[in-house]
């Protein structure tokens, strides 16, 4: 906290907010004008040093969005003085949605649906944009989309604040590990594995949208750790207001969906759809099959029901007593017989206090004990394969124990979430693969996934979307078996898995990950790096970013090409000079395009063993393509000696 009014040229105002910075509104003695005033109080201690470089790099992405987007805050200045790291900006009149929310509640429709099209605009402007940092160009996210991060401005405005801990996807990895966001606006996969991506901005939006609609965040517990517990369950949110359109309910039950492939690939794709629906048009969203927010029965629900089913008949035990009593005495009853009747009728109704009480309860403990195991067990991320098998015979012996018990069968209650473990455990382990740069396949349960999805799939077994996961876990399985099989199998398995990664890409058409996997097979298998390039602009064209596994791959692609050019070139020496001429240029650029590729990232993987075997055989190439440039005496002799050397490629 600054102990003076005077910060430089700064003469400081007044406190606007106080969080991991200290921001004040201010008034610049040079320029003349209003700024807000960014200040860190500089510390060696690792969290500062942390929201410092986080706070250095925001600084240095917004200034460069500014030049690109007017709509980005400017940035005048930022820079160290007198022991702070301090950033000036831009100061525009405003409320944030935060300070609109708590005076007015909620939003309407309308006006929230236009900031949530406003904010996603310039997101996707965001994520389009390559920033220049350390001298090279990369990909931007936000990484803290959130109501107090978002101004409004006259006329609606709409502005986002703070890129502070605003992020650039480097080649060293596909995502980010700086995770400085708030708990309640981060995705499951955020708050799992601290990995901030241009999904995890796209969930803020949706759990922005959420808030202003209902009032209040979709998630929210009584501390932080059980906050992110909640989020990371992946459990729907809760109901919007009964006054909110389908439409709309259809959208957020997309964007916040659990699993990320069924939400918006892109800002784009989630601002058209609000689009659509402010058309009063059918969205996207409405036409795909998804899980609703309100269909799962509780067990309070199918309690009173047994309730309400069992009193008749003990009722009419009871009435029959009481009959049968009324006509054994005369009309003129005395006060005995009366006091008979009564506790006659006071045990009936025990006995109806004993049946719908006792019954019930102890039934749904022994119940409870024995589904205990499910419930100790439900990270199935954590379990081996045998443990996941163990509770899913333990789910299908409770479910066919109580099978006549129908739909008040309290195993139907765990089917959901032991569906929604299942898919999680399956997705740790794609996910774990996608964001990851272990170019190993071997490394992964693939394994473990298969059984899960399998376990889903006897569930329900018309759900594609587990149907298109098990295809793409089975193609990396057929990889895993052709890496470690004999050589007459390793063809029939690299096939098998190709035909699988295709059924992938039929069945969930929005997600990278098989696509990934044909351009493996494409490189190492079919040697078509045209093919395999295609495959990874296809993945990211569904908002998967490049790292180095990918790049590795692609400069070995065209390192393969470049060595059958350069056979090629053999073949025709002395047959056709025209033709090896051709087929040496087309060497030199595909060893040049693999070189560039490969440098980046030296040092990974087998990158300089592979930049080693380029460097010697580019200059077997040029040596080749001297000797056509000299006389043909000449050339013969030093072909003859070029010739040794070049042997290695037939």
């Amino acid at each position: 906290m600054l102990s003076s009014k005077q910060f430089g040229n700064y003469q400081i105002i007044r406190k606007l907010a106080r969080g991991m910075t200290d921001v004040y509104l201010a008034f610049d003695n040079s320029a003349k004008r209003h700024a807000v005033l960014k200040i860190v109080e500089e510390s060696s201690d690792p969290l500062t040093q942390l929201i410092l470089e986080a706070e250095r790099r925001g600084a240095a992405i917004q200034k460069q969005l500014h030049q690109a987007d007017s709509r980005v805050i400017e940035l005048y200045e930022y820079g160290e003085l007198d022991g702070y790291f301090f950033i000036a900006m831009q100061y525009i009149e405003g409320r944030t949605i935060a300070e609109i929310l708590k005076e007015e509640k909620r939003i309407d429709l309308a006006r929230a649906t236009k900031f949530a099209v406003e904010i996603l605009s310039q997101l996707d402007r965001l994520h389009s944009f390559q920033a220049e940092i350390d001298g090279e160009r990369r990909s931007v996210v936000h990484g803290d989309i959130k109501p107090s991060n978002i101004q409004i401005g006259a006329d609606d405005e709409v502005r986002l604040l703070d890129f502070g801990i605003a992020k650039v996807l480097t080649f060293t990895h596909s995502r980010t590990h700086l995770n400085l966001g708030s708990p309640g606006y981060c995705s499951p996969e955020r708050l799992s594995r601290g990995q901030v991506d241009r999904h995890a901005d796209l969930w803020a939006v949706g759990i922005t949208l959420y808030e202003m609609l209902a009032g209040s965040p979709p998630y929210q517990a009584q501390d932080t750790r059980k906050l992110e517990a909640l989020i990371q369950s992946r459990r729907p949110p809760r109901a919007l207001p009964v006054e909110c359109p389908r439409g709309m309910q259809a959208i957020l039950n997309k964007a916040l969906a659990g699993d990320l492939h069924q939400r918006y690939v892109s800002a784009a794709a989630f601002e058209s759809d609000l689009r659509l629906f402010w058309q009063s048009r059918a969205t996207v969203a409405e036409t795909e099959r998804r899980t609703s927010w309100n269909t799962n029965p509780t067990m309070e629900k199918q309690r009173m029901r047994i309730l309400h089913a069992l009193p008749r008949s003990v009722a009419s035990m009871a009435d029959t007593v009481r009959q049968s009593v009324m006509k054994l005495k005369p009309p003129q009853r005395t006060k005995r017989v009366a006091s008979v009747l009564s506790i006659l009728v006071a045990l009936c109704w025990g006995l109806l206090a004993g049946l719908v009480v006792c019954v019930p309860a102890g039934y749904m403990y022994r119940f409870w004990r024995e589904s205990t195991p499910l419930h100790a067990n439900a990270d199935f991320s954590r379990l081996s394969v045998a443990g996941i098998n163990a509770n899913w015979s333990l789910f299908r012996e409770l479910e066919h124990r109580n099978a006549f018990l129908g739909d008040f069968s309290p195993a139907k209650r765990l089917s959901m979430p032991l569906r929604s473990s299942l898919l999680h455990a399956a997705d740790d382990v794609v996910e774990r693969y996608r964001n990851n740069s272990d170019p190993a396949i071997e490394d992964f349960d693939w394994q473990k996934a298969a059984v899960c999805l399998q376990h889903v799939l006897d569930m329900d077994p018309a759900d594609h979307g587990a149907q298109g996961k098990l295809a793409l876990v089975e193609g990396y399985l057929g990889l895993v078996r052709a890496n470690a099989g004999q050589r007459e199998q390793r063809q029939a398995s690299v096939e098998a898995a190709q035909a699988k990664f295709q059924e992938s890409v039929s069945l969930i058409p929005r997600a990278p990950d098989p696509h990934l996997g044909l351009a493996r097979i494409y490189i190492y298998s079919v040697r078509n790096v045209g093919k395999a390039i295609a495959e990874l602009h296809e993945a990211q064209r569904l908002g998967f970013q490049l790292g180095p596994r990918e790049m590795e791959q692609e400069a070995d692609g065209y390192r393969f090409r470049a060595k059958s050019e350069l056979v090629a070139a053999r073949v025709f020496r002395g047959k056709s000079r025209a033709t090896e001429e051709r087929y040496l240029r087309l060497a030199q650029r595909d060893y040049d395009r693999a070189r560039q590729l490969y440098e980046p990232i030296q040092g990974y993987s087998n990158v300089s063993v592979a930049l080693r075997e380029v460097d010697d055989d580019d200059q077997t190439r040029q040596e080749l393509d001297d000797i056509l440039k000299k006389p043909v005496k000449l050339a013969k002799r030093q072909r003859r000696t070029t010739a040794r050397r070049y042997s290695r490629w037939q």
